[in-house]
């Protein structure tokens, strides 16, 4: 475990000293990535944990790099070997982005890259390298917090002391997976496989015919099977595939699995319709891979002794430390020798024309090559960093690897090297997937898009295709983020690439709406559709002081002048207490008009009458439209309105007047309508 150190910068020393001391301190205290070369080397590692103190102002690859320019890169190990000691993290990459960043505009300005000089201004020109470097928003974003977390570092530890506060300039990238519009339409259709090129892999898999076809189609189905990394695939071991009983005492096949990304060690099961297919697979690889099995676990049992295959031409235990021919040596590596020329009198090779590879061809240099000096070469060039294991996890040796291969197992003109084992990487599974570069194996066996077409994909998209059809199956999302070996539950929406359509429609199932019942919502006031109170109109009623108005204002006005109780297009609801009291009121109130009206009529006042007449009519809407609230057959929620001939439209009217219409008959009335309510 690393030192713990807490940095505190003291106040009687200037900004240098403070830059130094931390410098000092991280250097001479901290132990985080102590290993390989310690603070002289500009490439660390600390388990799974990398980071490479290159420039991004020259040319950088995995292959080659420029350091860091000075006194920059200094601070920049003290950094990361400071936050790492304090904050373990998995992955520095962003860390590393945003000290490139840092150092190229240091470079921009006149002397040395020093971090003292960092003002406003440089800050800004941080952000505009993050910008030219870094084509994702993503990075981009990620990039930008890691250049704020420096900058207030060096602001709070009085490293540099006059750097204001800066805000990244990038916004965090929205979820495409999530996003509704066209730019997330086009995402998920790109990160997700048809169909189509899935059921292809399948028959490819069952149509292989070739060592090549059936070793990159049995890793296919692993990935097919459960989602998974093709990283992880590639680190199964022999023994990955087991059994275990479940509840029901039923046999359930399973794979040892370790998980990327902070899975852990874990299980995970093979559905009952894939068990005989990655039975087969497992058998197909482990067939394929004997070979360099035992290469690699002869190189670890005899370190000193070369592999003896049919292609020697000389014993190596026969032989012991004789100097190898150029014959012996060819036919022992694998090298084709030269048709004509350079050969001696008895018709043997000379070295001067042997060719071979850099791994080799310094021994044949030397003119005096043994067995156990290529033994030596067959250690460093096939062993690897994490030898004897696959890897610096150690849970599995390379004699153990499922996918295991030899050199050139799959290549059309090279010959296999026997002693040799290799194990592929996700670019050479992508280049079986993909015709980049040749013919895939889709266009080998003949499969294409229905247009004729070369299908496209990549293992990653296989773990999109199979995490999206589970949640298209209904699977809950811990126990996908458990099969898929995530961490966290959150991270399925990352490979959830169904349609805004089929997220609603599946969020309709998982929260069944059930509508309360009519007059519960009209009582708390709640939308009440037409379709609900009988009328066949899209839209919502309006709600009045007696009742509910289904009257269409984008047709007409109000033609009754809000005299609801004696309109057709008004209904009434049995069981809302409230409105029958404001009912019963306004029956108290027509007949106390009336009682007036029939007074004034009797006094002789001009027009009385007329008025008797309309509150005559009214109140006997009102009244009857009480009784049948009132009335105990009639059940709690029924819909009330008046009959239509009581309040025929304009249009009725004048129908009837031309005789087109008879005159409604109040005997057939709708058994919604008062008179039958009544009866």
């Amino acid at each position: 475990m690393a030192n713990v150190v807490q940095f505190v910068p003291r106040g009687d020393r200037d900004a240098k000293a403070n830059l130094e001391e931390f410098i000092r301190m991280a250097k001479d205290e901290l132990t985080a990535f102590a290993d390989g070369g310690a603070w002289a080397s500009n490439k660390w590692r600390q388990g799974d944990t990398v980071i490479v103190f290159a420039t991004k102002t020259a040319h950088m690859d995995s292959y080659s790099y420029t350091p860091m320019a000075e006194p920059f890169m200094d601070f920049a190990k003290a950094y990361v070997r400071y936050s790492f000691s304090h904050k373990p993290v998995k992955s520095l990459a962003v860390t590393g982005h945003a000290l490139r960043c840092i150092e190229a505009a240091l470079q921009s300005t006149p002397g040395p890259a020093e971090v003292g000089k960092l003002n406003v201004a440089l800050m800004d020109v941080c952000a505009s390298k993050c910008r030219e470097y870094f084509s994702s928003e993503d990075v981009k974003y990620q990039t930008g917090r890691a250049l704020q977390r420096i900058f207030d570092f060096l602001r709070e530890k009085r490293l540099v002391p006059s750097l204001p506060a800066w805000k990244s300039p990038f916004k965090k990238p929205v979820i495409l997976t999530e996003h509704l519009g066209d730019a997330g339409r086009i995402y998920r259709e790109e990160k997700l496989p048809s169909n189509e090129a899935m059921l292809a892999l399948a028959d490819v898999f069952a149509q292989a015919d070739d060592v090549e076809t059936r070793y990159f189609s049995s890793i296919l189905v692993l990935l097919m099977a459960t989602p998974s990394r093709i990283s992880e695939v590639i680190g199964l071991p022999t023994d990955c595939l087991q059994w275990e009983d479940d509840q029901s005492g039923v046999p359930q096949m399973y794979l040892r699995w370790r998980a990327a990304k902070g899975g852990g060690v874990m299980k995970k099961w093979v559905v009952p319709v894939m068990q005989d297919a990655v039975q087969e697979a497992v058998r197909r690889l482990i067939e394929i891979g004997k070979p360099a099995r035992d290469a690699a676990r002869f190189a670890f049992d005899n370190p000193d002794k070369f592999l003896s295959h049919s292609n020697c031409l000389a014993n190596p235990d026969q032989i012991g430390d004789r100097p190898l021919t150029p014959n012996e040596l060819c036919a022992a590596v694998g090298l084709k020798p030269p048709k004509n020329g350079g050969r001696l009198l008895d018709g043997s090779l000379s070295w001067c024309q042997v060719k071979a590879d850099e791994r080799i061809q310094p021994l044949i240099a030397t003119g005096s090559v043994s067995y156990s000096d290529l033994a030596k070469v067959v250690l460093n060039t096939y062993a690897g960093d994490c030898w004897p294991c696959i890897d610096n996890r150690g849970l599995v040796k390379t004699w153990e690897a499922l996918c295991l291969h030899r050199e050139n197992e799959f290549h059309k003109e090279f010959s296999v090297k026997p002693f040799s084992w290799t194990l592929p990487n996700a670019n050479r599974v992508n280049e079986r997937l993909s015709p980049a570069r040749g013919m895939s194996l889709l266009d080998r066996y003949g499969f294409q898009n229905t247009d004729g077409t070369s299908f496209k994909l990549t293992t990653h998209q296989i773990r999109h295709w199979l995490s999206t059809m589970c949640e298209r199956a209904g699977m809950d999302d811990y126990t996908l983020a458990q099969w898929a070996g995530r961490a966290r539950s959150a991270d399925n929406r990352h490979y959830d690439h169904r349609s805004p359509e089929e997220q609603l429609e599946e969020a309709k199932h998982l929260l069944p709406f059930e509508p309360a019942p009519l007059l519960e919502r009209i009582q708390h006031r709640q939308p009440v559709s037409y379709q609900e109170l009988g009328v066949d109109r899209l839209g919502t009623a309006k709600a009045t002081l007696y009742g509910m108005c289904v009257h269409d204002y984008a047709m007409a006005p109000c033609q009754k002048e809000r005299e609801c109780m004696t309109c057709q297009e008004h209904v009434c609801i049995k069981g809302d207490h409230v409105s029958l009291d404001r009912i019963c009121l306004l029956e108290a109130q027509t007949q106390l008009l009336l009682e007036k009206a029939q007074k004034a009529r009797e006094e002789g006042d001009f027009g009385a009458d007329r008025w008797v007449d309309n509150h005559k009519w009214k109140l006997a809407h009102v009244r009857a439209m009480r009784m049948a609230l009132e009335h105990p057959q009639v059940s709690d929620g029924s819909i009330l309105r008046i009959p239509e001939g009581h309040d025929p439209s304009p249009v009725l009217r004048a129908l009837i007047e031309l005789g087109v219409v008879e005159t409604p008959s109040l005997q057939a009335i709708n058994p919604k309508v008062i008179p039958s309510k009544l009866a």
